[in-house]
This record gives C-alpha cells, structure tokens and sequence, in this order.
C-alpha cells in the first residue's frame, strides 16, 4: 500500500516540533527559597493537527 500524500508532510513536521519541544525543557532558573528549597520551573506542552478532505 502506498503512502498517503500527506503523511511524509506530517512525520516530517511531527519530528521538527519534537526537536524543538522536549517535554525535559527547563525553561526559567531556579529558584532556591528559605529552608535550602529548590524550585525549577518546568512547563506542559500539547499539541495536535488535523486534517480533511473534500
């Protein structure tokens, strides 16, 4: 079976976002409070696509 146009557009996509978004990011410094706490900010990424046809 061959593969749907839009597939090799989408693969491609998906793995330049991946490269550019890693759920590992730390995207602030960190922050070391009274009592020798440290707090490092982190952050949540979604994402989705979607598409149709006529």
């Amino acid at each position: 079976m061959s593969e749907h146009p839009i597939e090799g557009l989408m693969r491609t996509a998906m793995n330049s976002i991946q490269d550019m978004v890693d759920v590992n990011t730390i995207i602030g410094e960190p922050i070391e409070t009274a009592g020798d706490i440290m707090i490092i900010p982190i952050s949540k990424v979604c994402f989705g696509f979607a598409a149709g046809r006529k």
